[in-house]
């Protein structure tokens, strides 16, 4: 009885640009190359790279071939379960070497600004223009990071090297903060705080954000501070001259039966901004669990914001990406909103 043979599966697959540049543009050659350098490839042979094949390499790669064509150039995608010339483990390897030469570049830049810091905040040189500069520097080398990171495809070594290096870095920022002005959040006479008395701020927050403190730096991305700047702490931290939200003993935290932003609504005399409500009933209902709402976008919200949570890792990231969501939202309910007097009040 012949039994039917069933061809095995490579155990790894690859997606693989080969292409040809034409002579002109002359700055064609290196914008492909700097591209394919963003994208994470490695050149197997010349004018070959490399990627391991997903959806998203695949579409790289893809884009790529058609700018490359659009210019006068060949090129060509395919997928392969291995490579003539390299074995798995070597193209592995030079991933590996490849993200490990970008890790150990940019964590010489992150120390090179702990340094920098160090050594005006020593020397009383460390103005606030200075501050913001070095600042504006972290956030850009931090971003850079969070590309390569995407792109370390092997867990190269030198990521946590990079990691710890940033992290030396924002603690050299946190601790030459100055003293933060105390007539900066005197009330009005309404009792309503102004948002002009806190612009250009540093605000503070617990690590591993989740709804309430996602949603309140977003509100005070959008309609408190124009241009705020956000730390995340462990528990206990604190941040010399930064405005804590969310954290015990704040001024901006849970009041009464009220989460951290609708608190912040209501000292910054939000509360009739139409989208803000809704916004803030969903936000509730999550962060309290008491159902005193009964939204019913509350839990796909909080399914939503976990999701990104567990794939992103990091809270500057989530922050960006959930700012999309609550800016859609906010616009969505902002068109469906009622007169605060025609609203029914909910039960609990």
């Amino acid at each position: 009885m012949l039994q039917k043979t069933q061809s095995r599966k490579p155990e790894r697959e690859w997606v693989l640009l080969v292409h040809q540049l034409p002579a002109r543009p002359t700055n064609l050659r290196v914008r492909i190359w700097r591209k394919l350098q963003k994208l994470g490839a490695v050149a197997i042979k010349n004018s070959v790279y490399v990627l391991p094949a997903n959806e998203k390499t695949n579409e790289d790669f893809q884009w790529l071939k058609q700018e490359i064509q659009s210019a006068g150039g060949e090129a060509a995608v395919f997928r392969a379960g291995s490579v003539e010339g390299a074995t798995d483990e070597e193209i592995i390897s030079a991933f590996r070497k490849a993200r490990d030469e970008e890790f150990a570049a940019i964590a010489a830049e992150f120390d090179g600004l702990t340094r920098r810091i160090r050594e005006q905040s020593r020397a009383k040189h460390l103005s606030p223009a200075r501050l913001a500069a070095h600042e504006t520097e972290l956030d850009k080398l931090h971003g850079e990071l969070e590309r390569v990171i995407g792109n370390d495809f092997f867990a190269a070594k030198g990521r946590a090297a990079a990691l710890t290096a940033y992290d030396r870095c924002q603690k050299a920022i946190r601790l030459s903060q100055p003293a933060a002005k105390k007539t900066a959040s005197a009330p009005r006479k309404s009792g309503l705080l102004s948002a002009a008395d806190f612009q250009n701020r540093r605000w503070v927050t617990r690590r591993n954000l989740h709804i309430d403190r996602l949603a309140s730096a977003w509100l005070i991305s959008q309609f408190i501070d124009k241009r705020p700047r956000f730390y995340f702490v462990a528990d206990g931290e604190t941040l010399e001259g930064a405005i804590p939200f969310d954290m015990f003993g704040a001024e901006f935290t849970h009041q009464g039966e009220d989460c951290t932003f609708e608190t912040l609504l209501k000292r910054f005399g939000l509360t009739d901004m139409k989208g803000l409500r809704d916004l803030a009933e969903i936000v509730h209902d999550v962060d309290l669990k008491d159902d005193k709402f009964n939204r019913l976008e509350a839990a796909g919200l909080n399914a939503i914001l976990k999701g990104l949570n567990e794939s992103l890792h990091d809270d500057r990231k989530l922050l960006q990406q959930s700012s999309v969501i609550f800016d859609g939202l906010f616009t969505l309910f902002g068109k469906q909103a009622k007169p605060v007097g025609s609203r029914k009040k909910s039960k609990r």
